[in-house]
């Protein structure tokens, strides 16, 4: 049932992919939902081992983890036209307020100049053009049938972390996740 699920879930996030410049512009995904989220490159890991994260902030160690990374059989092999997935991870809110959703999240990781966030801070190092994200929204009427299976009324709030780690044991785990 897991296997299925997770890959019904790969299914549905491929869909969703879309370049980071569009994501941004197009606005595709809706305020306050929550899910899972994964961030593509058309970048080398060569040319990722170079970046520099900024000290004294909670930066993703981008150039760090590739280069200690380089040649494990675990990592993500991921691939859409010429982009690969590289990171994931989730996004929503917890509460009823709703205050924090997905998009928010994935926006974060694109441009966060809180050194108390972890985040990847794309627009800081890269041009977006080099980026895309895919994601898999829990709230989309399509995507609640597909976790109906998980017998839950809070899906994400019970499912969410867990789903993120399985996904990345059936797919592998993408280079620059660290937790």
């Amino acid at each position: 049932m897991i296997k299925d699920l997770l890959h019904k879930i790969q299914e549905q996030q491929l869909k969703t992919f879309t370049s980071l410049n569009d994501f941004r512009s197009q606005k595709p995904l809706p305020t306050k939902r929550r899910g899972l989220y994964w961030f593509w490159t058309d970048l080398s890991n060569a040319e990722l081992e170079h970046t520099i994260t900024l000290e004294n902030t909670k930066e993703v160690p981008i150039g760090k983890l590739v280069k200690y990374r380089k040649g494990l059989s675990c990592i993500a092999d991921v691939k859409k036209d010429n982009f690969k997935i590289v990171y994931n991870g989730i996004g929503g809110y917890r509460t009823s307020s709703k205050a924090f959703g997905l998009r928010e999240r994935i926006n974060q990781e694109i441009s966060c100049n809180d050194y108390r966030t972890g985040t990847l801070n794309l627009k800081r190092m890269f041009s977006l053009d080099n980026w895309a994200i895919s994601y898999f929204d829990f709230d989309d009427e399509q995507n609640i049938e597909i976790l109906k299976g998980l017998n839950s009324n809070e899906t994400y709030i019970e499912f969410a972390k867990e789903l993120e780690n399985l996904w990345r044991l059936e797919f592998g785990t993408p280079i620059l996740c660290r937790h």
